[in-house]
């Protein structure tokens, strides 16, 4: 995978997070680097909604170990950990459409 592969995959992934932020947990994030915990915009109950949404918008898996407070603060944290989870899942693009490649 190219650098700007990656950050266009970044890019488009920030994007799907906050449309899902706007269109699934019906919240408004201001900006990526926005506190989601400090400011209320999660929840523990919005927390679960996002880790299922998560999973199966980026058909990844959000492994125990990731489950620190840190890695959901934000929605570029959320983004950095997605790019990790997918690429530990061999996951090589995504495409704007929204299908994955594998290779």
């Amino acid at each position: 995978m190219t650098r700007d592969t990656q950050k266009v995959d970044h890019e488009v992934i920030q994007a799907r997070l906050r449309a899902l932020f706007s269109e699934v947990l019906h919240a408004e994030v201001p900006s990526i680097e926005t506190d989601l915990f400090e400011t209320g915009i999660l929840d523990s109950q919005k927390f679960v909604e996002l880790l299922l949404h998560i999973e199966q918008t980026f058909n990844t898996t959000i492994n125990i170990e990731d489950f620190e407070i840190e890695n959901f603060r934000s929605i570029e944290k959320i983004t950095t950990l997605i790019v990790q989870r997918m690429n530990a899942n061999g996951v090589t693009e995504l495409c704007k459409a929204g299908t994955l490649s594998n290779t």
